[in-house]
């Protein structure tokens, strides 16, 4: 918009010309000095840090005639340095000439710049901090700027755009957490086979993948599950079947880009028992999501952990039937990729759960078979990035399920802010493809891979985000 500011220049010289006081002479000789100097005088005539600071002002509204009598926050402020003054607002400034204070009832280092440059101060002598922005571009596709440096000044406020791009081949890590108790016995010999055709499905959406599996059921304590001798070693002892002692997580087979070990993990595996009818989903669900280094979860990734199971969760408090009543810490405790504080800690909380699951990056499709897949959704809104599907009694839809989801999942676009920093306020507006653009909104669902359009064209989201500094410290 060249000619507005070009409008708003010239009004800033005449301004700044009009509010230096005239000598004291006759009216002829004011005459001849008007004559000498032109009423719209050109830009050399000012020093360049003068027209800058009057056309600031001008722009901001910060420029205002000081009333007879009426003294501005600046100059009422009685700073006796420039860090107190500049504390006082982003309006102020401070005049730093040696000169200046020759008359001190009249002159005050502090005030507004405009004020400033009447009562006589040079304007390459004014301490004016501005808000300034240093964007660093990258060759990252997906986030533009990757980096953006700020520096601010108390109570004032910067803004820049954002854009974030979905990317079509993004890497995929799918680690598959499956309920191993008795009544799933059918669904593990299902998911061998099932295993490949996921495999295949999901190499539609990236060449970068990996698969890992783990198994869980419960607690092994009284009342959870069986306490006779015979049942620890076989809880399915009764059904002339050999069955695995009662876990709370074993971390089967870390992520791996070999589809064939995957299914070989799968079908070698034994199933388990337990006595009770939900089961420790929420406790291995923990321990897949803190356990990076155990799982193989990679940074670059998207982190999808995808549990199978057909029945409810414990929750927090239902670990003191067995006893257990030390609060789950939240960390990892994987020996030999065998959860051992199963019996020692109780089951996390799902506010705990959500914490861990969001800290890594990590996002849930419960795949649940049968009614309790209401009991799932009803979670959802406790859980965000969290998706619940119903699967079906030969997993003949699995494949499809994770597919959709994983889609799902792609299409829903959030910006988060993290360490926030006390005395900045952080304000985002997403502008999304559908063209909203609603103020504190910071996500956007619906984004499509690879659109580079803008958001007026129902593309790109670009996300606006301000911040303004309130606080105060020394500016350097």
């Amino acid at each position: 918009m060249v000619r507005p500011v070009g409008v708003r220049l010239s009004a800033a010289l005449r301004s700044a010309r009009t509010l230096r006081p005239e000598p004291d002479s006759s009216h002829m000789e004011r005459r001849r000095r008007r004559q000498r100097v032109p009423l719209s005088p050109q830009p050399h005539h000012l020093p360049t840090k003068k027209i800058l600071l009057t056309l600031l002002y001008l722009m901001s509204g910060a420029f205002t005639e000081g009333s007879p009598g009426v003294q501005n926050a600046c100059a009422a402020g009685e700073a006796t340095k420039c860090t107190e003054c500049l504390l006082l607002g982003p309006e102020c400034g401070w005049c730093f000439q040696e000169d200046f204070l020759e008359d001190p009832l009249q002159n005050t280092r502090c005030d507004l710049v405009t004020n400033l440059i009447r009562k006589g101060c040079n304007s390459n002598l004014i301490e004016f901090p501005v808000a300034k922005i240093n964007i660093e571009e990258s060759q990252l596709s997906q986030l533009a700027p990757s980096k953006v440096s700020l520096h601010l000044r108390p109570g004032t406020e910067a803004s820049f755009i954002l854009k974030v791009q979905r990317l079509d081949d993004y890497p995929l890590d799918l680690y598959h957490l499956v309920d191993t108790s008795a009544s799933m016995v059918a669904n593990l010999e299902r998911l061998n086979s099932v295993g490949y055709s996921l495999s295949q499905k999901m190499a539609t959406f990236s060449s970068n993948f990996q698969f890992g599996f783990g198994s869980f059921v419960d607690k092994p304590v009284s009342p959870f599950i069986n306490i006779q001798p015979d049942k620890l070693v076989n809880p399915c002892s009764n059904y002339e079947t050999f069955c695995l002692p009662a876990h709370g997580f074993i971390n089967v087979l870390p992520l791996t880009e070999n589809i064939r070990e995957f299914t070989k993990a799968v079908e070698e595996h034994i199933i388990s028992g337990n006595e009770d009818t939900p089961e420790g989903v929420l406790d291995a669900m923990l321990q897949v999501a803190v356990c990076e280094n155990h799982i193989g979860w990679r940074k670059e990734a998207k982190r999808l952990l995808l549990m199978i199971t057909d029945q409810i969760s414990h929750l927090a408090l239902d670990s003191k039937l067995g006893g257990i009543v030390l609060p789950n810490d939240g960390n990892c405790h994987l020996k030999n990729n065998i959860y051992t504080h199963s019996t020692i800690m109780e089951h996390p909380s799902v506010g705990l759960l959500v914490d861990k699951l969001l800290e890594n990056n990590i996002h849930v499709i419960f795949a649940v078979q049968g009614s309790r897949i209401t009991w799932y959704k009803d979670l959802i809104p406790l859980m965000p990035g969290v998706v619940a599907k119903q699967l079906n009694s030969e997993l003949s839809n699995l494949s499809e399920l994770v597919a959709d989801a994983y889609q799902m999942l792609l299409s829903e676009v959030e910006l988060q802010v993290d360490n926030h920093i006390n005395g900045i306020y952080v304000n985002i507006t997403a502008i999304c493809p559908d063209g909203s653009e609603i103020s504190g909104h910071n996500k956007c669902m619906n984004v499509k891979a690879n659109d580079t359009r803008l958001p007026s064209q129902l593309g790109k989201i670009i996300r606006i985000l301000t911040l303004q500094l309130n606080t105060r410290f020394l500016l350097i």
